[in-house]
């Protein structure tokens, strides 16, 4: 707890409790946070100079062109055109000032673990509470959000727990420089949102948190050794007989009342949802209306993507999908790199599973906007670990296991 306020204080006090306060978002004030660092970032001259990048460019204009199509939508108004506008970059950098007041690898692990469960705190608190008030068994996905009572669908509420999703595969590899009390706390913020995916329904979710695992096992287990891949399996062995005694998984059981509910109902899993239709004429819409359509023509796209394509056009979407192809190139040397840290690897290329699972069947730059932006914000700490950190300071294996 102390070295992590040595962190914090290393960062600067300010800094980091507008990021907190932006990501806690309470009575919706979070938006103020963001305004605030919008100018604290962009006045640091040194820092400026020396942090500004192609990845950069390409979201700054973005960003700005985003804003400018998407300020012609006569329900729009000036607030919303200030965040899309001047917030992405922003966050692009607030990562690269984050990691540069980062000392080492693991400080790096636990910043990435910190954003993604302050995130969820606010849904986590709005879906507990409602757990604790009616249980599972009610129908009505949208709930509440517990500093104002604002309803949010399930769908967008459910979003803040993809990082939670990804604690499982985290907690696969032994840490030893982690404190059993942190690892409980871990598991105990996963059971908590593990349970509020199953109050809203979530199929979404669900499948990140399998998909991660599934993901995180055959990216560890050639990766470690004959001992510690034994050990791996005799606890999930242990796990699985544990779940297979005491946990029913009958779809009719309580806690499955909304999502049995929604698999057995549902005649459009294979279509995604019936998102699949939506892509293709989606696809078909990119140049034949390359300045953008009516939303009234078939609804939102499901794809980030897509969706900017939608909103904006054609020139939005190229700039949006050069920044994902440069970045996940970016993720790609941090996974494929040997002798480098194993969990963080882990981290990483489950968090960027996860992002970009979501990103696939929402619209995010509409519905799930913080998303968007803790996105640029991993990009922007991931770039600065790739040029700073990947090949000039590897990894010694005592480190691998922290």
């Amino acid at each position: 707890m102390i070295s992590i306020l040595r962190y914090i204080q290393h960062i600067g006090w300010p800094i980091a409790a507008l990021f907190a306060f932006f990501l806690l978002n309470p009575f919706d004030l979070g938006y103020l946070a963001g305004y605030l660092l919008v100018p604290i970032i962009y006045t640091r001259g040194d820092f400026i100079k020396t942090n500004l990048d192609s990845s950069f460019f390409i979201l700054f204009v973005f960003s700005v062109v985003y804003a400018l199509f998407y300020s012609f939508d006569p329900n729009m108004h000036i607030q919303t055109f200030v965040f899309y506008m001047f917030f992405p970059p922003t966050f692009y950098l607030l990562g690269k000032y984050f990691i540069g007041k980062t000392k080492n690898v693991r400080q790096l692990y636990v910043l990435f673990f910190i954003v993604g469960c302050l995130y969820s705190f606010t849904a986590l608190a709005s879906v507990a509470l409602n757990l604790l008030k009616g249980g599972f068994a009610q129908y009505d996905r949208t709930i509440g959000i517990f500093w104002t009572g604002r309803p949010v669908t399930a769908t967008l509420m459910a979003a803040f727990f993809t990082y939670n999703m990804c604690i499982p595969t985290l907690l696969l590899i032994p840490q030893k420089r982690f404190k059993l009390v942190y690892k409980l706390g871990a598991i105990g913020i996963f059971i908590v949102s593990l349970l509020c995916t199953f109050r809203l329904g979530s199929r979404t979710q669900l499948a990140i948190c399998l998909l991660s695992i599934v993901m995180g096992l055959f990216f560890i287990i050639p990766k470690q050794s004959t001992k510690q891949n034994l050990r791996l399996f005799g606890i999930m062995i242990v796990m699985a007989l544990v779940l297979l005694r005491f946990v029913s998984f009958d779809l009719d059981a309580d806690y499955l009342s909304v999502l049995g509910n929604r698999l057995q109902e549902s005649e459009d899993t294979g279509t995604a949802g019936n998102r699949s239709q939506r892509w293709a004429k989606s696809l078909g819409n990119l140049f034949s209306k390359p300045f953008g359509w009516e939303r009234s023509e078939f609804g939102y796209s499901h794809n980030l993507w897509l969706d900017v394509a939608q909103s904006t056009g054609l020139l939005p979407f190229l700039l949006l999908l050069i920044f994902t192809i440069k970045s996940s190139l970016k993720i790609a040397k941090v996974i494929l790199v040997k002798n480098q840290n194993l969990p963080f690897r882990t981290m990483m290329i489950t968090y960027f599973m996860a992002t970009h699972l979501l990103f696939f069947v929402e619209p995010v730059m509409l519905g799930a906007f913080y998303m968007f932006l803790l996105f640029c914000f991993f990009q922007g700490a991931t770039n600065v670990y790739v040029k700073n950190w990947l090949n000039s300071e590897p990894i010694s294996s005592t480190e691998q296991n922290q």
